[in-house]
């Protein structure tokens, strides 16, 4: 196999990423994994992380240099280059075009991920970490007994303001028109006696000096256009990072997430997706599930460049 020829190409090098290079590699495959200017994925935005197996605590940058220097350790390459497109020349060859070069291989993994949709007011990045989250699932443990607020309307939000109601003393959601939600977690939320639903509210301005504790309204709640908080969690959704997916004419939900199989197979021979991207594990965006979902998609490059039949054992 020449330089530039690899059986196996993975875009990412989140949680879903880098196990799917681990994994790969103890398959005896020759493993590149490329990532962009972002190694490790979104979990290095978390200050604590306190959910994933193995680790009480650790910083998200921690965890995902972690993750990367796992899979280059056990053999995987990896290299911090941009792939612009991913062609397929023939039955079981891909063409793997970066910024700085062009790659061969069998298959190829998708692992890009999504990025978290921003409010877009200022001091956003400034305030991320210090007050600011965007996972109150992942960060919601250290709030208890604060008082917060989350913003947005739709199955994150009112998922997140049930589950962070647990520990917070008190939970502000704001959302603009209506709560969009499956209406069990409406009802569940609605239930909650230490929930304030504000309305047809945005927040317009994030005020605080070393940690964010105040929040402007474009409305005034209860006489005030100020709300004093703790932190703030903005779920307004995800953006996945689709544009490989699309240009390759691989099928996507109406979300613009890929569609995969339960070997995290597409509907393109030879490619393969896992992680936030995907819509598989309930698209519960977690590290765990990333991680799980990478290891599949190995085991299925793997029997796919084997030519390997799939075989679900019953019971």
């Amino acid at each position: 196999m020449k330089q530039h020829e690899y059986d196996v190409i993975i875009v990412g090098a989140g949680s879903a990423g880098a196990s799917a290079a681990i994994y790969s590699t103890r398959y005896a495959m020759k493993t590149l994994m490329l990532a962009g200017p972002m190694p490790g994925g979104l979990i290095t935005w978390a200050s604590d992380v306190e959910n994933y197996p193995g680790f009480e605590s650790i910083n998200g940058f921690e965890l995902g240099k972690k993750f990367v220097d796992q899979a280059i350790k056990l053999g995987s390459e990896y290299k911090i280059e941009t792939v612009k497109a991913i062609e397929k020349n023939d039955e079981m060859s891909f063409k793997v075009m970066t910024n700085d070069g062009e790659y061969f291989a069998k298959s190829v993994i998708l692992a890009t991920g999504t990025n978290h949709r921003k409010l877009g007011i200022e001091r956003e990045d400034e305030m991320r970490g210090k007050g600011l989250s965007y996972c109150a699932t992942c960060d919601g443990f250290f709030f208890k007994d604060k008082i917060v607020a989350i913003i947005g309307g739709g199955n994150s939000a009112v998922e997140g303001a049930n589950d962070i109601a647990a520990y917070a003393k008190h939970v502000y959601i704001i959302y603009r028109s209506e709560l969009r939600a499956a209406p069990i977690y409406v009802e569940n939320l609605r239930n909650l006696k230490n929930v304030s639903e504000i309305k047809g509210a945005n927040v317009i301005e994030l005020i605080g000096d070393v940690s964010l504790n105040r929040v402007k309204l474009d409305t005034e709640f209860n006489g005030s256009e100020y709300l004093d908080i703790d932190g703030v969690f903005i779920e307004i959704g995800y953006i996945p990072n689709n544009e490989l997916a699309k240009s390759m004419g691989i099928d996507l939900t109406t979300g613009g997430y890929v569609k995969v199989d339960s070997g995290m197979g597409t509907n393109i021979s030879g490619v393969f997706c896992a992680g936030d991207i995907n819509n598989a594990s309930n698209q519960f965006h977690q590290q765990v599930t990333s991680a799980a979902e990478g290891a599949i998609a190995a085991q299925s490059a793997f029997r796919y460049i084997r030519g390997l039949d799939w075989v679900v054992e019953e019971n």
